[in-house]
């Protein structure tokens, strides 16, 4: 760490009093420059470009709807109509794995019915 700092000292120009200053009337002109800076009016400016770019965002919206609505509709319902349910002889089961490693396994019964109810 010493070193670091030791290297950050040595390559900062403001830190070495050898180094000569800026006297103060560079100072304010630096200031000068950079608070005018913002409202020059040598900069080039057209009067379609604000248009341009609303128009370039709208259309990159209604894009981006488009290509999410095709990527993300519905599939197509077969036309064989849906497969019949067929229950099965085994029981189903739904396992899984928690992140501290328990498993967890539930095995749904066809037969379980409530017979009454809890008040």
């Amino acid at each position: 760490m010493n070193d670091l700092q030791r290297i950050l000292r040595e390559g900062d120009p403001a830190g070495d009093p050898a180094e000569e200053r800026l006297t103060p009337q560079q100072t304010a002109a630096m200031r000068r420059h950079v608070l005018t800076a913002p409202v020059r009016t040598d900069v080039l400016r057209t009067p379609w470009q604000q248009p341009l770019a609303l128009a370039a965002m709208v259309a990159m919206t209604i894009a981006a709807g488009v290509m999410g609505g095709l990527r993300f509709a519905p599939a197509q319902p077969d036309p064989a109509g849906p497969p019949e349910f067929m229950p099965s002889e085994a029981p189903r089961q739904f396992q899984f794995s928690t992140p501290g490693g328990t498993r967890i396994i539930w095995v749904f019964d066809p037969e379980f019915q409530m017979k009454e109810t809890v008040p």
